[in-house]
């Protein structure tokens, strides 16, 4: 993979054909039509340090911006394109907001002295700055408010990247925005209601953004936490490597620990855990809904277009996704790949166990996860016969009695013990996998 900018007859190349995160390369545009299309002339020009994920680039009179993330931490870098300088060396700017995300401005002029950039928080709404290259300072051209009255901010909130362990011993990243509390205010409260992301797949960096629904749960004394586990690209190509394919296990094993360290922490009670995840998270989050350990700790479930029935889906080679995702979720032609995406499979393992209330929703014109899939899962759910024992702590109600089932006390018995379920929600919608695609209403399909 790669991608380039071109200033002075040089390609400044981004690529990863060496280092999996990126690095950058110069090929002079003489050499551009030479054999192998020039890849044989890359010099190498600039590594970032540490391990900076690059994922875009802007191009200025004299300057290189680099921007991307270090274990879920936004990063801008700047490198002088006079990489025999006395006077500039490269440097990593000091963002105002370590948490959160920074999105590049349109920078159009590359005769600029500084560049534009967007930076938000889950606790801040954004402040556009300019950087000046030259010199590494942020002025702040814009800030977007919150209404009147909104108690939201760094004053009344605390927003914090920590890593809690993984039963392995590794460190997972996790986001945490809750609001600041005094210590005495700490025993008196106890635990508050959390709301945990989750995604971990495809390399994507799960980006703790700010979203206006999360300002009335903050508001309110709920935590927001997005966990940050592997499959995903929070620290780079080896963090998804570590969660894919046979390997995918990995994301529904970091995403239980990160249960289990908001209850220990104190953060959260079982039962006052909600998890939230769409698309591909939601296979991560179906699959530790078919553990009741992991189950009984969570009061609600939030699985938006999730994909939940991987098997069939990765069986089907008519869906447009399919078979270029073999590299991600294996091939199950292939027994070994098949077992393990039957193992992983929401819709193929659910339980006899609680699960938690649940809201899914599905979009009718979807192409990425076919509405059948969650429909499916919902059908299954539905359909079981809960022993009594799993229902304690929900709302119960009997299934309507017929003639038959009253013609003897066993069959009466046995009508007791098992309850309905009722606790399953549906969303489905028009559009495509991310609701319309166009300022028309057109769906992606």
């Amino acid at each position: 993979e790669y991608f380039a900018e071109h200033r002075d007859g040089v390609f400044y190349v981004i690529s990863n054909h060496e280092r999996p995160d990126f690095a950058v390369y110069m090929l002079p545009i003489s050499l551009l039509d030479s054999a192998n299309e020039g890849w044989q002339h890359l010099e190498p020009f600039f590594t970032p340090p540490g391990g900076m994920h690059i994922t875009d680039a802007d191009l200025v009179k004299g300057w290189l911006v680099l921007y991307g993330h270090e274990a879920a931490a936004p990063c801008v870098c700047v490198v002088p394109l006079d990489k025999d300088s006395q006077v500039f060396e490269p440097y990593m700017v000091q963002l105002p907001n370590s948490v959160g995300s920074v999105e590049p401005g349109v920078n159009a002029d590359c005769d600029a002295p500084t560049v534009r950039f967007v930076c938000r928080s889950p606790i801040e709404p954004g402040s556009t700055y300019d950087l000046e290259v030259a010199t590494g300072r942020l002025v702040e051209v814009s800030r977007r408010e919150l209404a009147p009255g909104t108690r939201l901010g760094p004053q009344t909130h605390v927003c914090e990247i920590i890593q809690y362990p993984a039963r392995d011993g590794e460190l997972i990243p996790m986001t945490i925005a809750r609001p600041r509390w005094t210590n005495s205010e700490d025993r008196v409260r106890g635990p508050q209601p959390c709301l945990l992301h989750v995604y971990g797949a495809y390399g994507s960096c799960l980006s703790a953004d700010f979203r206006p629904e999360n300002v009335v749960l903050l508001q309110r004394g709920w935590t927001i936490a997005w966990a940050h586990v592997r499959g995903g690209g929070e620290r780079g190509r080896s963090w998804h490597s570590a969660a894919r394919q046979l390997k995918k296990a990995q994301s529904i094993v970091d995403l239980a620990d990160a249960s289990n360290f908001l209850v220990a922490r104190g953060l959260v009670a079982p039962g006052m855990l909600c998890i939230k995840a769409s698309s591909a998270g939601g296979l991560t989050l179906g699959a530790l809904l078919n553990s009741p350990r992991a189950a009984a700790l969570l009061g609600a479930a939030v699985l938006e277009v999730p994909f939940v029935d991987i098997l069939t889906g990765m069986r089907d080679p008519t869906l447009p996704l399919t078979i270029h995702e073999f590299a991600e979720w294996g091939d199950p032609s292939e027994a070994e790949h098949e077992a393990n995406l039957k193992s992983l499979s929401p819709y193929e393992n659910i339980g006899n166990h609680r699960y938690p209330p649940l809201y899914l929703s599905c979009a009718l014109e979807d192409s990425r996860v076919p509405p059948w899939m969650p429909l499916k899962f919902l059908a299954r759910l539905r359909a079981r016969r809960l022993p009594a024992k799993a229902m304690v702590g929900v709302g119960r109600r009997r299934r309507p009695r017929t003639a038959s089932s009253q013609r003897t006390s066993h069959d009466a018995t046995e009508q007791e013990q098992h309850l309905e379920d009722p606790s399953v929600l549906l969303h489905c919608t028009g559009g495509g996998h991310s609701g319309a695609a166009d300022w028309y209403g057109q769906s992606e399909a």
